[in-house]
């Protein structure tokens, strides 16, 4: 019997090892794959400059009353959008979104690791499927339009969003992700969306309003205030949760 487990022991030791050395090998032409076919193309690098964005335009008149120019139609491209620039956006909103989107965004570096790794595992293992797509993720899935359900697709996308994030600061990749992503109903940007859901500016929105808006990006037809308010007001309060936990705002503003 001792005989017999010995000889068990080198068997498995031996297919053990045969299996790591195979694992490194298959490792190490992966890595040399990425970094030569994928890394170093063209295909992943992205110019935020050069990328087409469609924006409305806005007509004013002359009040004769006032003196002052207002607004007086807006002339909707195939993409209701209004830009924004980070400094106009209320801090409060950038911090709605990160909070319920990708709470490491300050710190990773385009991609985060541990929520990627997760979300493969949960596919293998047949536990609640979450994305693991970060913020600068889904900004290069939105302009880049690539939405193909293949582990190259998936490979290129994670090196985009490391060369972008080499590329261009925080701010930048938020600014862009905020006046990028879609809000139901033809409205794209936070601008647009919140003239068509509260009537108001970006500037003029209370922090519940924010976290309304930003609760809809994760599925805009679920989440429509109109069709759902329901829904909507629980994903609000969701992310007012997170805000709160990652010390955002403070227990009397969460109230």
């Amino acid at each position: 019997m001792r005989r017999f487990l010995r000889g068990l022991f080198k068997v498995l030791g031996t297919l053990f090892l045969i299996c790591i050395l195979t694992g490194i090998m298959l490792s190490g032409i992966c890595f040399h794959y990425i970094k030569t076919d994928i890394w170093e193309s063209e295909e992943v690098q992205i110019d935020l400059s050069q990328m087409p964005v469609n924006l409305s335009s806005k007509l004013y008149y002359l009040d004769k009353d006032t003196g002052e120019y207002k607004e007086w139609v807006t002339l909707v491209n195939n993409e209701n959008r209004v830009w924004v620039s980070i400094e106009d956006i209320p801090v409060d909103f950038q911090h709605a979104f990160v909070a319920i989107e990708d709470q490491r965004f300050y710190t990773h570096h385009g991609v985060d690791w541990k929520r990627t790794i997760a979300a493969a595992l949960n596919i293998f293992t047949g536990n609640r499927i979450f994305g693991g797509s970060t913020i600068t993720q889904q900004l290069i899935k939105n302009l880049t339009e690539d939405n193909e359900v293949t582990i190259r697709r998936k490979i290129v996308e994670i090196c985009r969003a490391l060369k972008l994030e080499q590329r261009y600061d925080k701010e930048e990749i938020l600014e862009w992700y905020m006046n990028i992503i879609y809000f139901g109903r033809g409205q794209y940007g936070i601008a647009s969306a919140a003239k068509y859901y509260f009537g108001k500016d970006v500037s003029d929105l209370s922090l519940s309003e924010m976290c309304s808006i930003a609760g809809i990006t994760n599925n805009p037809s679920r989440y429509d205030p109109y069709v759902f308010p329901q829904n909507n007001e629980d994903r609000r309060d969701l992310i007012l949760d997170k805000m709160l936990e990652l010390e955002y705002i403070d227990e009397e503003q969460w109230a």
